[in-house]
């Protein structure tokens, strides 16, 4: 892993870490309209309940290495760093939210996890 250049000059952490929200924010909005969907997805497909959560997963590990470069990029000793790192815990919240609720969208059926032999 590379080490980004920390930023010291107060406008530009301004100027990044608004971004950086806006990046978070509509990550958010992403990964509730996933788990919002669910239900329906996996009754348009039932391979769903498999292939989305593992797509979530890669992409939360992408996800995971960028926001880690853009974190390094604050010095420690600022608000900036603080926050974008409670803003991360947010984003694996969000990820493992979407995750989860296609696993319990089908445990609440009659047959749960029942497309594992169609695999």
């Amino acid at each position: 892993m590379i080490r980004s250049s920390v930023v010291t000059d107060q406008a530009d952490q301004q100027l990044i870490y608004e971004a950086y929200s806006n990046f978070i924010q509509g990550l958010f909005e992403l990964m509730d309209s996933v788990t919002e969907s669910a239900p329906v997805l996996i009754v348009l497909d039932k391979q769903a309940e498999f292939r989305i959560p593992a797509a979530v997963r890669e992409v939360a590990g992408v996800v995971d290495a960028l926001l880690y470069q853009l974190m390094a990029i604050f010095p420690t000793n600022t608000s900036y760093s603080s926050q974008t790192a409670n803003q991360k815990t947010q984003v694996d919240t969000h990820f493992r939210q979407a995750v989860h609720a296609f696993h319990l969208a089908t445990a609440n059926t009659g047959s749960p996890y029942s497309n594992t032999t169609s695999l």
